[in-house]
């Protein structure tokens, strides 16, 4: 398999999963802190595959890996938080638009990168479609300073992730990095409820609820299960993309995620609208429009192969 065919196929999958993450936040999970726990204790399953991997790395390759592993946690974190407080649709194309960037200013720092004429173009582009989406639409639904803060500090933490992980891949096999990584997710995993009282009210509730109706019923565990499927799937193609190609590029790619996202959000009826908490008034929708435009030319700008 291509690269660009694993980036492309990724992306898809996790912009199900993005879907499903949003409704589950909506109906399902009070906290997003819970979910990320949720979700990173999900990597146990890959542990699996530990008596097939080699732990003698060098040093260099045990940090990348240890920062790869534990910074995406903590970066679903911040983006699950974004999501239960703003529109998918709004959300997932403004964190999608830094990542190139920040994954560009990472490299400009740490190799030195010299950047095209072409690609400064491709980040203003990208730094105008974020305005749009973030201060489009009706006054209450624009996203406010807290959850603007969220998307940026998500985006910095993926891009981090995303370089780490572009260097771990280069110093061990894709195996072995992806594998061991995965041990740093868990680790942060637990952690996360071991620091904020509420995350323990709710797993707690979760797992020995005191009322019949309390916490996730059935259908959202299998919503959920259904959802990480989807991600896991698209993360490792997404990984096994950057393994093999940029990682700005392959994280430029993501623009097939916002246009699945929004025709899922805007085609879906009003029903899922309203679960999403999606604003599909005709001035919101040309501005979205114009700004997924806007996301595309960036995005296309940024990761095209320099001539």
């Amino acid at each position: 398999m291509s690269w660009l065919v694993a980036a492309i196929a990724g992306h898809l999958l996790n912009a199900a999963a993005f879907i499903v993450d949003k409704t589950l936040l909506s109906s399902a999970f009070k906290r997003s802190g819970t979910y990320a726990t949720v979700i990173g204790l999900f990597s146990s399953t890959i542990l699996i595959l530990l008596p097939f991997v080699h732990p003698q790395q060098t040093t260099e390759a045990w940090i990348s890996i240890a920062i790869f592993g534990s910074v995406f946690v903590i970066a679903m974190w911040a983006f699950f938080e974004a999501l239960s407080r703003a529109e998918t649709s709004r959300v997932v194309p403004v964190i999608g638009s830094l990542i190139p960037i920040f994954t560009l200013i990472d490299s400009a720092i740490f190799v030195n990168e010299r950047l095209a004429p072409r690609i400064l173009l491709g980040l203003a582009f990208l730094l105008a479609a974020t305005v749009l989406l973030t201060r489009g639409g009706e006054k209450r639904r624009r996203l406010d300073a807290t959850t603007l803060g969220l998307c940026v500090s998500a985006a910095f933490l993926f891009a981090a992730s995303s370089v780490s992980g572009k260097y771990a891949f280069e110093h061990a096999p894709f195996m072995d990095a992806f594998v061991l990584s995965r041990v740093f997710s868990i680790v942060i995993a637990v952690a996360i409820p071991l620091f904020i009282p509420g995350v323990r009210e709710e797993l707690r509730s979760i797992i020995q609820p005191k009322t019949s109706g309390q916490g996730p019923k059935p259908k959202h565990a299998l919503l959920m299960l259904a959802g990480q499927a989807s991600g896991a799937l698209g993360f490792v193609g997404v990984q096994y993309a950057i393994s093999l190609g940029s990682a700005t590029v392959v994280n430029a790619l993501q623009a097939v995620q916002y246009a699945a996202i929004v025709l899922v959000a805007w085609l879906g009826g009003a029903k899922l609208a309203s679960l999403l908490k999606e604003d599909r008034s005709p001035n919101t929708i040309l501005l979205k429009a114009v700004a997924i435009i806007l996301v595309g030319i960036g995005l296309a700008l940024v990761g095209l192969p320099v001539a």
